[in-house]
């Protein structure tokens, strides 16, 4: 009985993880396609537009150097897709958030431009920057890929933005 409860056992592990790895290869190739429309419209100009891919004006001045970082961003193992600009700034400013959505595809969940930024921070938390007025509101944020959102948590103080090493396009 022992021996069946076994080799069932190892079955269920096999097939679970080999379905495991199949559904993270297909997940993995819209990074492919996703960076290829962003490495071609930075580097050809951007003559596709796509709904749910912002491009930033940042993006499309060609003399501002972009590129990517993949992060897993809620520990799940498949990491998200972060575009920002290369600069000697003290943080790593990004413009765009993106991530895949169960049967929908990449989708810029977060975007920003011309003051409106995000940064990674230590621990996984996205600080949004957001120009209101003559100063500058910040959010925190943690993604929960789960629900599918970005939940607001208490930050201030507590998370501070990061230098990030740029993958550029």
């Amino acid at each position: 009985m022992r021996k069946v409860t076994s080799v069932i056992l190892t079955a269920v592990l096999l097939i679970s993880s080999t379905g495991m790895t199949g559904c993270m290869r297909a997940r993995k190739r819209w990074y492919k396609a996703t960076l290829q429309y962003y490495s071609d419209g930075v580097n050809n100009g951007f003559t596709k537009e796509y709904s749910n891919l912002y491009v930033p004006d940042e993006l499309r001045n060609k003399y501002i150097k972009s590129g990517y970082l993949l992060y897993d961003l809620d520990g799940d193992g498949i990491e998200e897709l972060l575009i920002g600009m290369i600069d000697d700034g003290n943080y790593t400013k990004f413009t765009n958030v993106i991530i895949n959505r169960r049967g929908s595809g990449p989708d810029c969940v977060i975007s920003g431009t011309n003051g409106y930024y995000v940064y990674l921070c230590a621990g996984n938390v996205l600080r949004v920057d957001s120009p209101y007025g003559s100063s500058t509101e910040k959010e925190y944020m943690k993604y929960d890929s789960k629900e599918n959102t970005f939940l607001v948590i208490d930050g201030e103080g507590k998370y501070l933005p990061m230098k990030w090493e740029l993958t550029e396009f």
